[in-house]
């Protein structure tokens, strides 16, 4: 009897490591952005002064898509300000756009980085809407 409360003592103990260690690595590894063709972009932009939300239109909405697709999302602790009061939507997937206008978009638990032509093309397409940065 005692053999066999060792013995599942041991393969617990030993589906709790593998577990454990999938978690770990799967949140620190790095992953892709993929951004479905079918889905619209929102933004979503409310401050004291403004309270925007809107659908954007398909030439911006393809663009923003072709800036993040395909970028890598890294785990990272920027000190710049990301707020989901001031990013845009595909489907579920929100982007925050850093609140002092660096090239650092919050995609979920992760973080990519864009050049800064891409970030004066962000801004430009939150302008037309009537959303600024930098929002903080």
């Amino acid at each position: 009897m005692e053999n066999k409360r060792k013995n599942i003592l041991y393969i617990s103990v030993g589906v709790a490591f593998v577990f454990a260690v999938f978690l770990i690595v799967s949140y620190f590894l790095p992953s892709t952005v993929g951004i479905s063709e079918h889905a619209d972009a929102k933004i979503k932009y409310i401050t004291e002064n403004k309270n925007i939300e809107v659908t954007l239109d398909d030439s911006d909405c393809d663009e923003l898509r072709r800036i993040f697709n395909g970028k890598t999302a890294y785990h990272d602790s920027p000190s710049c300000g990301f707020t989901e009061s001031a990013s845009v939507s595909f489907g579920n997937q929100i982007f925050m756009p850093a609140c002092d206008g660096d090239e650092i978009i919050k995609a979920g638990l992760k973080y990519i980085s864009i050049s800064p032509k891409e970030r004066d093309t962000v801004d430009k397409i939150f302008a037309k809407y009537g959303a600024t940065f930098p929002c903080a």
